[in-house]
């Protein structure tokens, strides 16, 4: 009986883990406005990242309490927290 109460918490603490998972959508844009493609975008203290497309474009899902990290060559590294929104829109 132990075993299946253990069994059944685990996998409550898995969905709940899931359940807290947000998508975010953005653009990655320069100083004049310009999508910057390329940008490298990570959540902070994971290995949960991905990169933005030909426009500066992405989506990401991550933790809804997530700090996100921006990254271009030649460009200061950006943090920007999620805080439960859905879009994250950076100027870089």
């Amino acid at each position: 009986m132990l075993k299946i109460i253990l069994t059944l918490m685990g996998c409550f603490t898995l969905l709940t883990g899931v359940l807290a998972q947000t998508t975010v959508t953005g653009k990655v844009t320069d100083i004049d406005g310009g999508g910057i493609p390329g940008v490298s975008i990570l959540e902070k203290g994971t290995n949960n990242g991905t990169i933005s497309n030909a426009e500066g474009v992405y989506t990401i899902s991550v933790a809804a309490d997530a700090i996100l990290v921006f990254s271009f060559v030649g460009m200061q590294t950006l943090e920007e927290s999620v805080n439960g929104r859905t879009t994250v829109d950076v100027q870089m």
